[in-house]
C-alpha cells in the first residue's frame, strides 16, 4: 500500500475485510438480540432508521432493505427531523428506532434518541461500532473491529451498512442470502485491489474532471449519497447523487466532458440504466458501470467497468459498491495534495 497523505485512511479503507469478520465472529450473539428485540416487541407498526450525514444515507440504503424483505412499514429520517418533530414521525404507532452511529456522543443522535424515548410506544436499537452506545437505548448491536482514527467514515460505514442487510434479511428469514453474504471478508479481499486500482486509472487519465455524479436505484440509493458525500469530504469536490433516472429531469444540465458518472447497477433497472448512460455519454460524460453480471454493450460503451461476478443480490453488494466513492475520495485528494486525514472543515463527530 501507498505512503502518502492520508495514510491513516487509506490503511482504514483496506481494513474492511477484518471489520466485516469481526461481524461474523459475533454474529450469534448479533443475532441473538435481533430474536430478543422482536420477540419483546412482537407487534411492532413501523421501523424508522435514522442517523446524520454518513448515517443518514447508510439509513436510506437500510430501509430500503428491511422494506423489500419484511411487511413492517419502514422509512429513514435524519435524527435532527426526529428531534424537532417527532409527533410527525411517531403518532400513536408502536415503533422501533433504529440509531445508526459510529461515535456514541454525536449530539443530534443523542438528542433524537433521548425525544423518542420519551413516547411510550418506541424502543430503541442501535447499530453502531462504540459500545458506550448501549447507556441510551433499549438494545444496541456492535460491529466490533470498525473503530477508526480518521475522520470520514469508511469501515465503520461498510460494517453497519453489512449489520443492518443482515437485519433485514435475519427478520426476512432469509437464510440462504445470509449464507451468501458471509463470504463478505474473503470478497472484500478480492474487490479492495480492484478498486482501488481502477479508481486511480480513473483518476489519472481524467485530469480536468470537475462534477462527480454517482446513480442509483433500491438498496444502492442511499449508496450512492454516500459515494457522493465521500468526495465532498475526501477531496473537496463537486459531487452529486440520484436516483438513477431522476437525472434526467433537470441535473443533466450540467453534464459535459468534464463530468464523470458512477452508475451502480442494479440486475432489476440495469436495462434503463444502460440506455441512461449511453445519453450521458453521449453528452460527453466518462462514465462508470458496476454491477454484477455486466451486458457486452455495456461493457463496450462504457468508458470504465466493475463487473463484480459473484451473484450477490442488491442487499448482498450494498455494503461493497461504495468502495468506489472511498477510493476515488482518496485518489482525488492525493491528485490535490490534500491531507484526507485531516479534512477541512470536519471532526468524527458533532458536538453541539
Amino acid at each position: 500500500m501507498e505512503n502518502k497523505l492520508g495514510a491513516i485512511t487509506y490503511k482504514e479503507i483496506y481494513e474492511q475485510g477484518k471489520a466485516f469478520q469481526g461481524i461474523n465472529n459475533t454474529m450469534g450473539e448479533i443475532f441473538a438480540t435481533f430474536d430478543r428485540v422482536f420477540e419483546e416487541n412482537p407487534d411492532f407498526d413501523q421501523v424508522i432508521f435514522t442517523g446524520c450525514g454518513t448515517s443518514l444515507y447508510l439509513a436510506q440504503t437500510s430501509a430500503f432493505a428491511f422494506s423489500k424483505y419484511n411487511k413492517i412499514s419502514v422509512q429513514a429520517v435524519p435524527c435532527s427531523e426526529l428531534y424537532f418533530y417527532p409527533d410527525a414521525y411517531l403518532q400513536d404507532k408502536k415503533t422501533l428506532v433504529i440509531p445508526i452511529t459510529r461515535r456514541s456522543d454525536t449530539s443530534e443522535v443523542r438528542m433524537a434518541i433521548h425525544k423518542v424515548r420519551e413516547y411510550p410506544n418506541v424502543k430503541t436499537l442501535s447499530v453502531t461500532c462504540d459500545e458506550n452506545s448501549k447507556t441510551y437505548n433499549d438494545y444496541y448491536v456492535l460491529s466490533p473491529d470498525a473503530k477508526e482514527k480518521s475522520v470520514v467514515m469508511t469501515k465503520s460505514f461498510t460494517s453497519m451498512v453489512y449489520m443492518n442487510m443482515l437485519l433485514a434479511l435475519y427478520i426476512g428469514k432469509q437464510q440462504e442470502e445470509i449464507e451468501k453474504i458471509k463470504k463478505l471478508p474473503q470478497i472484500s479481499e478480492e474487490f479492495l485491489p480492484l478498486f482501488d486500482q481502477v479508481t486511480k486509472q480513473i483518476v489519472e487519465e481524467n485530469k480536468d474532471l470537475n462534477l462527480f455524479i454517482t446513480l442509483g436505484q433500491g438498496a444502492f440509493y442511499g449508496i450512492a449519497n454516500e459515494c457522493m458525500n465521500k468526495i465532498k469530504e475526501m477531496a473537496i469536490a463537486n459531487s452529486e447523487a440520484y436516483q438513477s433516472l431522476e437525472y434526467r429531469h433537470g441535473p443533466m444540465a450540467l453534464v459535459d466532458s468534464n463530468t464523470l458518472i458512477v452508475f451502480l447497477m442494479s440486475s432489476e433497472t440495469d436495462t434503463y440504466e444502460e440506455k441512461l448512460m449511453k445519453q450521458m455519454k453521449g453528452m460527453g460524460a466518462k462514465v462508470v458501470c458496476i454491477g454484477d453480471i455486466l451486458s457486452e454493450e455495456v461493457k463496450q460503451e462504457s468508458n470504465y467497468v466493475l463487473e463484480l461476478k459473484k451473484g450477490l443480490t442488491d442487499i448482498g453488494y450494498a455494503p461493497l459498491v461504495g468502495l468506489v466513492g472511498q477510493f476515488l475520495g482518496y485518489h482525488l485528494a492525493v491528485k490535490k495534495g490534500l491531507d484526507l486525514d485531516a479534512p477541512r472543515n470536519l471532526s468524527q463527530a458533532i458536538i453541539l
